[in-house]
């Protein structure tokens, strides 16, 4: 459908032609009528779908730029509070009088208070700076008819509710918008006890995974660093993202891809938030070939032609995998996600599996990426030595009955260690003794 289907102000048309907004995306034709006319949506979408602009076009065309906050935006992190922003102030040319302010990390207390006293209709914020700033009775909500929670899993699991409930408490019945990839348990129940009855889940999807190809990658036991070397000179991929588990993976992958004079960026935690806008305004002018992130960039951070992305290894979260893999086949292209995994990951693996990814197999192998025509997904098993494990068992249980705290773990593993040796010790000695048996036993025939 395009935007002009919709009942929109004449301006709100003509801005969305000018920036180009002709067609909306599934996910706008079902969002978009429904917050023109104030009620409640949960929009449950795959990242790259467009939920966004659902909540931003209605917004932005019903402004009545009467004075005061019209509508609160709470995102989980600085970089997608920017990136709304962003999105947002396209809109500033074609509607002067628009003002749109941001309360994140980052930016001083005072400065924050000074912009909310300022006359801006839509604010962005994170919630814990703004939960601060709301403590002060001073601020006036009650013009505030639309509150915003992006990425409200993401808001869910970095335990920012609390501060939303603040947010929640000072306002009056506002119309409530809520988009996420996943809606959790968690987060249906914070809803249904802040909002009427009357809510409306609309839980659509699109075919935003048709347009995703997924590969495992069987790397054995090569280490990552040398795994990427061999996937970058097979793939030469147009925009990549690498993501890794910790900083310190990043900050490593980073050095040497740099090293190797490849185009890269990289986004993480060690970053302050002016580099990492620097960082996400490169990539968007199609500085670099490589962006190395931590699961910092995995929500709601939108980077232009992302043709392929990489984990080096699963998440944690797994949910996060989707989150990754929704950086490419945004904006209805297509695109590709590759996964690192050897015989330690398979639990992982088969457990995307069983989420629903189809994936295709590839394995390194002589320094070579090659199609797996035969991927072993079954974990062996191991076979405990009965023995031995009752002797590590009553050796660490008398630890146990001392009481002994301090550095306790280190104390079993160091009687771990001492009962494996002596077993090992035991067991060669067992055997030196069968082969002299043997041999007696062999010489004994001869002489007999």
């Amino acid at each position: 459908m395009k935007f002009e289907s919709f009942n929109l102000k004449k301006e709100t048309i003509e801005a969305l032609h000018s920036l180009n907004y002709i067609e909306a995306t599934k996910v706008q034709d079902i969002a978009i009528p429904k917050i023109l006319k104030g009620e409640n949506v949960i929009v449950k979408s795959e990242t790259g779908s467009g939920k966004t602009h659902s909540f931003l076009v209605p917004i932005i065309n019903n402004l009545t730029f009467s004075g005061g906050i019209e509508a609160l935006i709470i995102v989980p992190t600085n970089e997608l509070a920017l990136q709304t922003y962003e999105f947002f102030k396209e809109f500033k040319k074609y509607f002067p009088n628009l003002a749109i302010k941001t309360i994140i990390n980052g930016i001083g207390l005072k400065k924050g208070e000074q912009q909310l006293k300022t006359n801006s209709q839509i604010v962005i914020a994170t919630p814990t700076r703004l939960s601060f700033i709301l403590e002060d009775s001073s601020f006036d909500l009650s013009n505030c008819r639309t509150l915003v929670l992006d990425e409200a899993d993401m808001l869910s699991e970095s335990g920012f509710f609390d501060d939303i409930q603040k947010v929640f408490n000072k306002l009056i019945n506002p119309q409530v918008v809520v988009l996420s990839a996943t809606i959790s348990q968690y987060v249906r129940d914070f809803l249904k006890k802040n909002l009427p009855n009357d809510l409306i889940i609309d839980e659509s999807s699109n075919t935003l995974e048709d347009k995703i190809t997924h590969y495992f990658i069987n790397t054995k036991h090569l280490d990552n660093i040398d795994a990427i070397d061999i996937f970058l000179k097979e793939k030469n991929p147009y925009l990549l993202f690498i993501f890794a588990n910790t900083k310190k993976e990043v900050n490593d992958i980073y050095l040497h891809l740099k090293k190797q004079k490849y185009q890269v960026g990289t986004i993480s935690g060690e970053l302050s938030l002016r580099e990492r806008k620097a960082m996400l305004r490169k990539a968007n002018n199609n500085d670099f070939q490589i962006l190395v992130c931590s699961d910092l960039a995995a929500r709601g951070i939108d980077v232009n032609d992302v043709s392929d992305v990489l984990s080096v290894n699963i998440p944690n979260n797994i949910e996060y995998y989707f989150h990754r893999a929704g950086r490419t086949a945004r904006n209805g292209k297509e695109g590709n996600s590759y996964v690192f995994y050897n015989h330690d990951s398979l639990d992982k693996v088969n457990q995307l599996i069983n989420l629903g990814v189809k994936p295709k197999y590839l394995k390194i192998t002589n320094k070579e990426l090659v199609v797996d025509q035969k991927p072993d997904l079954k974990k062996k098993k191991v076979y405990i030595n009965q023995e031995l494990e009752k002797e590590i068992k009553e050796a660490t249980s008398k630890i146990k009955s001392r009481n002994v705290k301090p550095n306790y773990k280190k104390k079993v593993r160091i009687e771990t260690e001492k009962v494996k040796r002596k077993y090992k010790r035991k067991m060669i000695k067992k055997s030196i003794r069968k082969e002299l048996d043997n041999k007696f036993r062999s010489e004994g025939k001869k002489n007999g």
